[in-house]
């Protein structure tokens, strides 16, 4: 059974972290700008964004029959990457793009019967990192140009390989890996040398992001929000909440982090949080508000 990462299926692995010990994008540096979201309503899943001092959020995109999610902002905040994908679980997923105001599309895969999602851009936006099954039906980190040519696996074990970010500094992609356990957080160079193992144990981490001056990791381990050195060290917990946290994503100042809650009604939404795990805000109000990206500005 191939471990697909459609819109749906994404929503399918975070059950069992958040039933069993609930379950990001780089923090490119700069002002604090809209963030961005993949939101269900109406039976539709559609980008939206919350602008910067706005109450409410808007639709971003609206595309009938088609799931979008998963949005990365570009360095300069000028586009947005994301998933495009077909009705049921394992649909074909491609990745686009769009200027951050909506308009704009264009797509960069085109390969039926394939998976391609979390899209994570590079620090200079000439390429764009994903999660794919093209080659492993467990999903393997790949690279391409952003015109969506030179399309390249980075990741060849068997196994899990998914939701790659890339470090501010272009030099290190952090994914998610169960090649050595179940899950753990490691980084890699964007040729595939280089992997190395941040976190280690019989638990859930994932979903990566880095702090915009590549210090700081921010990911989710057993349903609350964590932070460590680069390196792996000084493992610090950030969020103690039962009903669960996950895919969090460091603002582009560096000082708040924004992720997902699951609220006791079920439903779930956008919050954000100082960098220390303070002070935390509920943003959005939907019942299924999941995987925020910061934009730069």
């Amino acid at each position: 059974m191939r471990r697909g990462l459609t819109f749906l299926t994404a929503l399918s692995l975070l059950a069992v972290p958040i039933v069993d010990g609930p379950v990001a994008s780089a923090g490119f540096p700069g002002r604090n700008g809209a963030i961005a979201f993949g939101r269900t309503s109406n039976g539709q899943d559609d980008l939206w964004i919350l602008p910067r001092g706005a109450a409410r959020p808007r639709r971003l995109t609206n595309t009938p029959g088609r799931s979008e999610a998963m949005p990365d902002y570009r360095a300069d905040g000028a586009r947005i990457a994301f998933a495009r994908c077909g009705p049921g679980e394992l649909a074909n997923c491609d990745i686009w793009t769009i200027r951050a105001d909506g308009t704009d599309p264009r797509r960069l895969t085109f390969t039926p019967d394939v998976q391609e999602t979390w899209p994570a851009w590079s620090p200079n936006g000439s390429r764009i990192a994903y999660t794919s099954d093209a080659a492993d039906a467990f999903q393997d980190v790949w690279v391409m140009d952003a015109d969506g040519s030179g399309q390249r696996r980075v990741t060849t074990t068997v196994g899990f390989d998914a939701f790659p970010e890339w470090s501010p500094n272009g030099t290190r992609i952090a994914f998610t890996s169960d090649r050595a356990a179940l899950d753990d957080i490691w980084t890699i160079r964007p040729n595939g040398t280089g992997a190395r193992r941040l976190t280690t144990g019989m638990r859930i981490d994932e979903r990566p992001d880095w702090s915009p001056d590549g210090s700081t990791i921010t990911f989710s381990r057993n349903g609350n929000i964590w932070s460590m050195d680069a390196d792996g060290d000084h493992e610090v917990q950030l969020t103690f909440d039962p009903a669960g946290e996950f895919g969090s994503a460091f603002s582009p100042n560096g000082r708040r982090i924004a992720f997902v809650r699951r609220s006791a009604d079920g439903r779930f939404g956008v919050w954000t949080m100082r960098a220390d795990g303070t002070d935390a805000v509920r943003r959005t109000f939907g019942v299924f508000d999941v995987f925020p990206d910061w934009r730069p500005i």
